[in-house]
């Protein structure tokens, strides 16, 4: 079901919010806020320009975009926001994996669980 919200249609508006209220406890839309603030500060903080950021499922994931740079400069930033967030970069080398020859690593920023990765395409075995 979608409900339309148009400027001046204040029933709809409050429709709209009444069944976000119930749908999404407040609880859980506080952390994702915090979880959101936190990641913005953190990618802020590490001064790389165009990464992707997305927080649900109780985790922040941080991509860093083919687009940006070459596969060494993506491993290198990897790396980089992996060292600030307390974990380690490593390569997915598992045989017929979708994301093989990708770079990830797991951590922690600001008590929130993150997933930081790049996809580097390469060949699987």
């Amino acid at each position: 079901m979608t409900t339309a919200i148009t400027s001046g249609s204040q029933p709809a508006a409050r429709a709209a919010r009444e069944t976000a209220a119930g749908l999404i406890p407040a609880r859980p839309l506080a952390a994702q806020a915090h979880a959101l603030r936190a990641a913005a500060a953190f990618i802020e903080q590490a001064g790389i320009a165009g990464l992707s950021l997305t927080i649900g499922a109780g985790q922040i994931t941080i991509q860093v975009p083919v687009h940006l740079a070459g596969p060494a400069a993506r491993t290198a930033a990897v790396a980089v926001l992996a060292a600030a967030a307390g974990g380690q970069p490593s390569r997915n080398t598992a045989p017929g994996s979708r994301t093989y020859g990708w770079v990830s690593a797991e951590g922690q920023v600001a008590g929130h669980a993150v997933r930081i990765f790049t996809a580097i395409e390469e060949t699987t075995p």
